[in-house]
């Protein structure tokens, strides 16, 4: 997962190859997964937000805290708000 966070940084790379890849390990509740996940959408989401925004829009229910709390970082104060209604509602 993590050899996709060079080219994503860097505005390159395939986000559907990682989301594909990090959807599949949404489910695990290893730390340094987790930190993996949201390390890497935090870093898109400042070229990319709305393919951050979408992803987590899509597994709100499934990511972990960690993850969400690193990937929203840098989105808009109106999709982290709107992030937190999903996850609650």
């Amino acid at each position: 997962m993590l050899t996709q966070h060079p080219a994503l940084r860097a505005r390159g790379g395939n986000f559907e190859f990682f989301a594909s890849f990090a959807a599949g390990m949404l489910d695990e509740r290893e730390f340094f997964i987790g930190k993996a996940i949201g390390w890497v959408l935090r870093d898109v989401s400042k070229k990319r937000p709305q393919a951050v925004f979408d992803f987590l829009c899509r597994h709100i229910k499934e990511v972990s805290v960690l993850s969400l709390r690193e990937g929203s970082k840098y989105l808009g104060t109106a999709e982290r708000d709107e992030l937190e209604r999903m996850r609650s509602g």
